[in-house]
């Protein structure tokens, strides 16, 4: 109750203040470039110390309310070194000035915390800036994939080729031996969640067990891999430790602050795209073509019983070839991409709204990833002394991943490969039944075919952020700034692996359907105070607030062994008690287990897990 007075009471203040500070003057002028003369668009012109500002339109003029007092007008835009002009009390302009290019963006301000810029020449550490221009040249899975080649310092690796990504981002290093090493990942003030929820498939292929227990084996796919890039303005990474002395310690492993466009004061500006491709398989681990049956005797020697060779069609002369990748990952499917946003806006209100439709086919069966997403920024002026600004963000994502990862029951395809000569027949007989591979339990070729790995994730992400000025003067100025967020994602992973498929019967179990549901809800709220003191050739800036975080993710994993030939999924009334243990355990905090066995056939583990934490 005490916090929310704490912010209830600075929001009184600072629209008393605003209401009694609303007059003020009309200033207009125009910003050209010092080297060519034309007139520059886009360029922020705003009072020092203050919340008044305003963009130029593509003549290069603008028109600012300013309050009744000496102000000093500063200029920004990138690729240029600031600007200032001092207007005395009565001076209402027109004003011109030029500003000059800067090659090295030593001035360009970089957002180190949620309420405070800095330049880049005054940082105390290196900060990494990515544009849109870097980040919209080659259409990716993810963002991340984006930042590959473009932030110094930062190890991006990926878990596998499976499509929708699956990204490992490291900027400090591992800093703990059982801690997460991801980095804290804020978009416009939005504290989201990049959490890795496995799919549960290890329980075919037994990837984790032993010594290695980690999820990655999983090839799950990390969450900011639901954004949209072409939506991304700009891209800070905080690699330093002072990022902690800002976002605590969720900023150990660094800080990627991420801002996604804003409109522009001018006519309605759309931009539509569309783009057209196909992926193919790029690496191939190689296969060696047998010449006849004593050189397959010779490589599968044998102490007891028949030469290897009787097992195959190989013969004195010669021996037959398949090329197992070729048919597992020759596919060559259409991709596509389609995008579009609409913005502009006046001095006072300005909005930003987009969305897009995207689907890369996977090279292999089954495979695929689909994104959808509709944006909605707005920023609107209040007068003088309040601005609000609100951005929505709808995504819906699914991904097809088949299996392509690490396993410990060869059945993950290229595991089986390496144990499969090349004069195996591992295709499809006349009456669609799948041969069976007699070196290794397991037919890639029929995994590929009836199995399914299916991730269907949707997201909702909002925050808000208002910005109050309560002191204004020559000298100093004090603003209250609140903000708050909200990330939400269901995710649903629905494998299914047939009877018929060669390696299922070996648990005894033929069948295998597996079943995660996952809600994560993210929440931030904050409150901050700064002022600023420009002195004679300096401006000090101190800030001091309040922040509240929450997190709660609640995880399902179903697994049903022993399937009736042709069922799928699991049954509805089992379903509903795996929804009464979740809310059970949900009030206990403990993780519960159960098996239960349906008409003496559906085997089924229901294990029910919630994980709570927050952090003031």
């Amino acid at each position: 109750m005490q916090s929310r007075w704490c912010l209830i009471v600075p929001l009184l203040l600072a629209v008393l203040a605003g209401t009694a500070g609303a007059q003020g003057r009309t200033v207009t002028g125009t910003v050209t470039d010092s080297s060519t003369g034309a007139n520059l668009a886009g360029v922020t012109v705003s009072v020092q110390g203050g919340l008044q500002s305003a963009q130029t339109r593509d003549n290069g003029g603008f028109v600012l309310a300013v309050p009744d007092q000496d102000v000093t007008l500063v200029f920004r835009l990138i690729g240029y070194k600031r600007g200032e002009i001092r207007l005395g009390a009565g001076e209402t302009g027109p004003v011109t000035i030029s500003l000059n290019r800067d090659p090295f963006k030593l001035e360009e301000v970089v957002v180190t915390g949620q309420s405070t810029g800095q330049e880049r020449r005054l940082l105390a550490n290196a900060v990494a800036t990515v544009n849109s221009d870097d980040i919209d040249q080659t259409p990716t899975p993810s963002l991340e994939q984006q930042l590959q080649g473009k932030v110094a310092g930062a190890d991006i690796q990926t878990n596998s080729g499976a499509p929708g990504g699956g990204v490992q981002v490291r900027m400090r290093g591992v800093t703990s031996i059982n801690a997460p090493a991801e980095p804290l990942y804020i978009v416009d003030g939005v504290i989201m969640s990049d959490v890795a929820i496995p799919s549960n498939q290890n329980a075919v292929t037994g990837a984790s067990q032993g010594s290695n227990p980690t999820v990655n084996q999983d090839a799950q796919v990390n969450r900011i891999a639901d954004l949209n890039p072409a939506d991304i303005e700009r891209v800070e990474v905080l690699k330093g430790a002072s990022a902690s002395s800002i976002y605590g310690v969720r900023a150990s492993n660094g800080v990627v602050i991420i801002t996604t466009k804003k409109g522009k004061a001018g006519r309605p500006q759309v931009n539509l795209s569309q783009r057209f491709g196909f992926f193919s398989l790029s690496n191939t681990i190689g296969e060696r073509r047998f010449a006849n049956a004593a050189e397959v005797d010779a490589a599968f020697p044998v102490t007891s019983g028949p030469p290897k060779s009787s097992l195959t069609t190989c013969d004195a002369t010669s021996c037959p070839f398949f090329d197992h990748e070729q048919e597992l990952a020759g596919n060559k499917p259409l991709s596509f991409e389609t995008s579009g946003n609409v913005s502009g806006g006046d001095d006072n209100t300005r909005y930003f709204a987009s969305g897009t439709i995207k689907h890369d086919g996977g090279i292999i069966q089954n495979t695929g990833f689909g994104r959808q997403g509709v944006r909605i920024n707005l920023d609107q002026k209040l007068g003088q002394r309040v601005k609000f600004s609100l951005n929505t963000n709808v995504l819906h994502t699914k991904a097809s991943r088949g299996l392509t990862n690490n396993d410990n029951t060869t059945t993950s395809y290229y595991v089986v490969y390496a144990f499969t000569p090349s004069f195996v027949d591992l295709t499809q007989n006349p009456d669609g039944s799948f041969k069976n591979n007699t070196f290794v339990p397991s037919n890639p070729l029929q995994t590929a075919a009836l199995s399914t790995n299916d991730e269907d994730v949707w997201r909702f992400v909002s925050g808000a952020n208002a910005e109050f000025q309560l002191v204004q003067s020559q000298r100093q100025s004090l603003r209250f700034i609140a903000n708050g967020g909200l990330d939400f994602f269901n995710q649903k992973n629905s494998l299914f692996f047939p009877p018929e498929l060669q390696f299922e019967p070996n648990d005894g179990l033929p069948g295998t359907s597996l079943l995660t549901k996952a809600d994560n809800l993210n929440l931030n709220l904050g409150g901050t105070l700064v002022h600023t003191y420009t002195g004679s050739g300096f401006t000090a800036t101190t800030s001091a607030g309040i922040q509240h975080a929450r997190r709660n993710l609640d995880i399902d994993r179903t697994t049903s062994r022993n399937l009736v030939g042709g069922q799928s999924n699991v049954n509805a009334a089992v379903n509903i008690a795996v929804d009464q243990k979740r809310s059970l355990v949900k009030n206990l905090g403990y993780f519960a287990q159960e098996e239960v066995v349906i008409n003496d056939r559906l085997l089924l583990t229901a294990g029910v897990r919630a994980d709570q934490s927050s952090a003031n």
